[in-house]
């Protein structure tokens, strides 16, 4: 839905609407593709930030996974991305296309009155063009992104390219936005002032996830065979190399002996779905299932329930969304060191355990330590607590309120 100056609207109406535009700031948050996840923020903010005027941006339709999500008209969704495929929007063949399009935004918040943007993510010049108007034009923007130190992979002449242009970026907005403490780090190496930083970290609607019910949960399990006397480890995520099943599937295979009343849920598809059935031992094939891709969020929280423990074993993960979500489920979690939200989420001993990518030795036995009798139910407990805190600590919401009153947009 494209919004037109040229709406007709009644006098009345007209002057309501003018009033409405004096009292309130327009904020344009600026989003790639529609996600189940950016949707629930957007909710919230319309609902509980309504001392601004919303508009909803999203420059893409498509992208690296298979969600069809269509926005509300509550957030006040503004689309130029029709058919258009995110994972095409950094490569130098769409660059032109993607400069234009920062131009059609440009124009539409000259329009719209915009008086502050919230930008997610930095890699398209289109994003770069809108980010360059509004320092012109002293415009604050906020600058989102889920990027973390673990993530540094540049070296020599490439690195300090990165750090020449990113920090230009990063000093010419009014604030930054990380999902985290890694997040945090990235930006401060960037040339990010402290003060000028604030948490606006992903979050699932864990009110979908707390109002599962039983016979959502029996009907799940139903669906795909999974026995109610059986424990569970999943994974959840695209069947990719960097999240690496394979090492989830290799720790299983080793721990499965000793834990005989244990399963494997793979929760997701992938290229790589066919070497992964493949990698297990037939005596085990039994006590793996594979889901597929599943684009109902209802029907994935309540497969978390029917499991005990999330393994994110990723080579690295800006974020990780999957740990708010096993975490909201009651389950324990171990992750590697490289997931974004494994640090905020995740205390050794309490609701699980963090251990080095890649290493297939120390996951093993940290799985072996999780799914120990013993213990298994005091972490799947811990995982309360924990999410708790940093929900207190770090909700979005109130992370664009304070960075909104901090470039004055709000008081």
């Amino acid at each position: 839905m494209q919004v037109s100056s040229e709406q007709k609207v009644s006098p009345a109406k007209a002057v309501v609407a003018e009033m409405d535009q004096v009292k309130r700031p327009g904020l344009a948050i600026i989003n790639g593709q529609p996600t189940p996840y950016r949707l629930h923020f957007l909710r919230r903010v319309a609902k509980e930030l309504d001392a601004v005027r919303l508009f909803s941006v999203f420059t893409h339709e498509g992208g690296d996974n298979a969600w069809t999500v269509t926005p509300p008209q509550e957030i006040n969704p503004v689309l130029f991305g029709p058919g258009e495929d995110a994972r095409n929007q950094d490569k130098v063949k769409y660059a032109w296309r993607e400069w234009r399009r920062g131009g059609r935004v440009i124009r539409w918040m000259e329009q719209a009155g915009i008086d502050a943007v919230l930008m997610v993510g930095y890699n398209d010049p289109g994003r770069l063009r809108i980010l360059r108007h509004c320092r012109r034009q002293e415009i604050p923007s906020l600058l989102f992104g889920d990027s973390n130190i673990a993530g540094e992979q540049v070296r020599g002449a490439k690195a300090w390219i990165k750090k020449f242009f990113l920090g230009r970026v990063i000093r010419g907005c009014a604030a930054v936005m990380p999902c985290g403490s890694m997040g945090r780090q990235y930006f401060l190496k960037y040339g990010a002032r402290p003060e000028r930083i604030f948490n606006c970290p992903y979050e699932p609607d864990y009110g979908l996830i707390e109002r599962v019910t039983p016979n959502q949960v029996q009907a799940a399990a139903a669906r795909f065979g999974l026995a109610a006397d059986r424990r569970r480890v999943v994974f959840s995520g695209r069947l990719t190399r960097v999240k690496r099943p394979d090492v989830v599937i290799d720790a299983f295979v080793k721990v499965a002996g000793r834990r005989p009343d244990w399963d494997l849920l793979i929760l997701g598809d992938g290229d790589l779905r066919t070497s992964l059935e493949a990698r297990i031992p037939a005596e085990l094939r039994g006590r793996v299932v594979f889901t597929g891709f599943i684009n109902d969020q209802e029907t994935i929280s309540a497969l978390y329930r029917t499991c005990d423990v999330l393994v994110l074993p990723s080579d690295f993960e800006p974020w990780a969304l999957v740990v708010n979500e096993a975490a909201a489920a009651g389950l324990a979690i171990v992750a590697t060191d490289k997931v974004g939200a494994a640090a905020e989420l995740v205390r050794d001993g309490v609701n699980g355990f963090i251990f080095p990518a890649g290493n297939l030795q120390k996951l093993t036995e940290r799985l072996l330590e999780v799914t120990e009798p013993s213990r298994i139910e005091g972490l799947k407990a811990g995982s309360a607590g924990v999410l708790k805190e940093w929900r207190l600590a770090a909700d979005p919401v109130n992370g664009l309120r304070q960075a909104l009153q901090s470039c004055g947009v709000l008081r």
